[in-house]
This record gives C-alpha cells, sequence and structure tokens, in this order.
C-alpha cells in the first residue's frame, strides 16, 4: 500500500514541475538585463549638421530608472551624440505564465528636452525590448532576447 502510494505521489509531482525551456530556463526565470543604452544622436533639421555642446535633460517614467547621466543632465559631444543608459524594469506577462512559457517586456518611455534659441524642444521617445521563451515547439521560433546593442535616435532641430 505503502508502494503504490508513493508511486502515486511521484508520478503527481513529476507531471506537475515544469518543464524546462530551450536554454534550461524553468518558471518565471529571464535573464537580467540590468541596463539599456542609448545614443540621442541631435541634428540640424534642414543641414543634418549635429548639435554639439548643447544641454540636454532626460527624464525617464519610473519604473525604469536613468543610470547616465546620473544627474539627468549632459552635453551632446562633438558628433551631437548624448550616450544614456536605462534600467528597465522587467514586466512579466501574466498570462503567459499560465500557459508555461515566459514572456517579459523591458519598458522605457522618456521626455528628452533641450533649450534652444529661447525656445525649449522636447521628444517623448519609448523604447521596448523583450525576452520570451515559448514551451510549444510550434512557437519556439518566437523565442527572443533584448538587444544588448546600443539602440541610436536621431532627433532632428527647426
Amino acid at each position: 500500500m505503502t508502494f503504490g502510494l508513493l508511486a502515486v505521489c511521484l508520478a503527481f509531482f513529476g507531471c506537475a514541475y515544469p518543464a524546462p525551456f530551450d536554454n534550461g530556463l524553468y518558471g518565471a526565470q529571464a535573464p537580467l538585463y540590468p541596463e539599456r543604452r542609448l545614443a540621442l544622436v541631435f541634428q540640424k533639421d534642414k543641414t543634418y549638421s549635429p548639435v554639439a555642446g548643447a544641454r540636454v535633460a532626460v527624464e525617464v517614467e519610473p519604473p525604469a530608472r536613468l543610470l547616465a547621466p546620473a544627474s539627468g543632465q549632459g552635453l551632446t559631444d562633438a558628433d551631437g551624440v548624448l550616450a544614456i543608459t536605462v534600467a528597465p524594469a522587467a514586466q512579466y506577462d501574466q498570462s503567459a505564465l499560465k500557459a508555461g512559457d515566459v514572456a517579459v517586456d523591458f519598458p522605457i518611455a522618456l521626455t528628452v528636452s533641450m533649450e534652444r534659441d529661447g525656445r525649449v524642444l522636447t521628444w517623448d521617445l519609448d523604447d521596448n525590448q523583450s525576452f520570451a521563451r515559448y514551451r510549444d515547439p510550434l512557437y519556439q521560433g518566437l523565442n527572443r532576447d533584448p538587444d544588448q546593442e546600443p539602440a541610436y535616435v536621431t532627433l532632428t532641430l527647426p
């Protein structure tokens, strides 16, 4: 009788444990994605010349956090580029978790502003990276990882 109960328990709990994904992940685990790098390229609208030495303010909507420039203020370099680094917050797709899949979004929403010739120019930017692992072999072609390369965003000034 005890052996039969043990066999039933092993069968039940063995079937209830989630199967590993193709990279060995179990359940709601996702790789760490501690930072997203963005290179903001500022150019003049008609000439495409870089806007060098301009003061830029960057604000990131929570729950993401701005890592660099830490003060939220930066200067463009000689090529009109301001490099920023943001720590995104993971947002799990709960419906995917119920199906045994893992889908995680890393959204970033930020506002960039610059004062030029007495006017304040403002841009609202969104960046969304995602991670996904699907259990069903039919959908495994949709598996994806967040982009590790910096995103280059060109912003034009009138």
